[in-house]
């Protein structure tokens, strides 16, 4: 594909903007010659590469729209529904329509919006580039590389847990910024060694366990995240373990489990900065960085302080595979009287369609479109379940360790522990940690990587929805047809579509 170079002026244009923690100011024009002078610089350069991607705004990974990272991935996965099911265009994401020759919709759309963000990779490669010519002192210098080379890779992962590799800029290409240079597409194996190697090199950088001081800002943590996400995608079960019990290791020092009983508390206001959170989003009213979440998921008018959209909710059939007793249910609004005095529940008004998910809660939110509460990337529960289905697989079947973490999940939410029936074997034990998985994460962007890597994320849409078009190659959106031609047939379509060449 063809290396897009954005010019240095363009880049840090939204650098003004920064980061929730970091001071703005504004630069009318800002060159090479002028900019990465000193510490203040570069962390203004920082601030830009957490801003375009990792912000709350629409168009952004995390945005809580229907274009973003964590919505679709739910969509997909058939645990989300709308109530606007007159809407035709979110049961796309439902029954996989994403082809060239689909209808126009949020499904076709989506994979055009995020493909495009590959180019922020090369936004960060350049940053990183002028990070090495600035004259800041030495260490300074590695801790700001070690940061920008984290969100490489966090960036790199997201775009290949969608698409598979995407086409990342040579040295070459990087040095001759007004040439046409064509990039193909990496194999799996070489685009993931790249990637797990800038996560070695941030974590050598050093990068702290855990980001206290610098909340929002990537940790080592975040690093090893990413590092387990890269394995258990590729099914590197061994490597895997090895990084699921290293964050492991961290328990009871930086990072830990919500008590029994608080599986709530991990989303409240009350406790930002929990030591369940691995990394969240920081966000405020004040700062620009605004959480979507309470706007678009709980119900409309259930409250006088909290006027919301509902546009996203738990599809009804989703809901039905709760066990009886599970906390998590609280999360879940299943009917309800509006402050109207109408009435809603799952046979009539706003919740015919879909049940409401209300475990995020904002104290301070009254009313409008954005709340603060920070939004949770990752957190600890998904290291305990990610170990034992790890264990599970390299021991060829559920161990005691396993088990017990697993249990460890279940009774926080007063559950009983799994039945002998549930642990009897290898694939009993990882269909449980499946539907702990599902029920866990719910609404948090987990369940469509969860789905693929035990392999019903097809067989579901099809099982689901009676028009679905999911077929085994849909683990994978395709690359959009313009990205195709642009490359004169350097770049290769992903396998089973037809846009351009395979």
């Amino acid at each position: 594909m063809r290396t897009k170079i954005y010019s240095i002026s363009a880049i840090f244009f939204m650098l003004s903007l920064g980061a929730c923690t970091l001071e703005r100011e504004s630069y009318n024009e800002i060159y090479p010659e002028n900019f990465f002078r000193n510490e203040d610089d570069v962390n203004k350069a920082l601030a830009g590469l957490y801003y375009m991607p990792f912000r709350m705004g629409y168009g952004s990974f995390y945005g809580v729209d229907q274009y973003s990272y964590q919505v679709v991935s739910d969509f997909t996965a058939g645990t989300m529904a709308s109530r606007f099911l007159d809407a035709p265009t979110y049961p796309q994401y439902q029954e996989h329509r994403w082809e060239e020759n689909a209808p126009s919709g949020y499904a076709k759309n989506f994979a055009e919006r995020m493909y495009s963000q590959y180019n922020r990779l090369t936004g960060i490669l350049q940053t990183i580039k002028r990070i090495e010519e600035s004259p800041i002192t030495d260490a300074l210098k590695a801790k700001a590389i070690a940061e920008a080379k984290c969100l490489y890779a966090w960036v790199g992962f997201i775009m290949y847990d969608l698409f598979g590799p995407v086409p990342l800029v040579t040295e070459e290409a990087l040095a001759n910024p007004n040439e046409k240079i064509l990039i193909p597409r990496l194999s799996d194996e070489e685009y993931t060694g790249i990637m797990l190697q800038y996560l070695d090199e941030a974590i050598e950088g050093g990068l702290p366990v855990r980001q206290n001081d610098d909340w929002g800002r990537v940790s080592k943590g975040l690093a090893l995240m990413l590092k387990l996400k890269f394995y258990m995608a590729n099914k590197n079960f061994t490597k895997a373990e090895s990084i699921a019990r290293e964050l492991y290791g961290y328990r009871g020092t930086e990072y830990d489990l919500m008590g029994k009983g608080k599986y709530l508390d991990i989303f409240n206001k009350h406790n930002v900065r929990n030591r369940e959170i691995i990394h969240a989003i920081p966000c405020g009213l004040a700062d620009g960085m605004q959480n979507r979440s309470i706007i678009q998921f709980w119900p409309v008018r259930y409250s006088q302080e909290r006027q919301c959209w509902f546009t996203f909710g738990m599809r009804w059939e989703f809901y039905d595979t709760f066990e009886q007793g599970d906390d998590r249910l609280n999360a879940i609004v299943t009917s309800y009287t509006s402050i109207n005095n109408e009435k809603n529940s799952r046979s009539e008004g706003f919740l015919a369609n879909a049940a409401a998910i209300v475990k995020v809660d904002d104290h301070t939110y009254t009313g409008g479109e954005y709340a603060s509460v920070d939004l949770i990337v990752y957190r600890f529960a998904d290291v305990m379940l990610s170990l034992a289905e790890c264990i599970n697989e390299n021991q060829n079947g559920p161990t005691q360790e396993a088990i017990a973490l697993v249990n460890e999940i279940r009774d926080r939410v007063n559950l009983p522990p799994l039945t002998d029936a549930q642990a009897a074997g290898k694939e009993a034990f990882n269909k449980a940690i499946l539907n702990e998985r599902l029920h866990e994460f719910m609404a948090e962007g987990l369940s469509r990587q969860d789905k693929i890597r035990h392999g019903t994320f097809v067989s579901d849409s099809k099982a689901l929805f009676p028009n679905s078009q999911s077929a085994d190659h849909k683990v994978r959106f395709a690359i959009p047809a313009k990205y195709i031609l642009e490359s004169e047939g350097i770049v290769r379509q992903n396998p089973g579509y037809t846009t351009g060449n395979q």
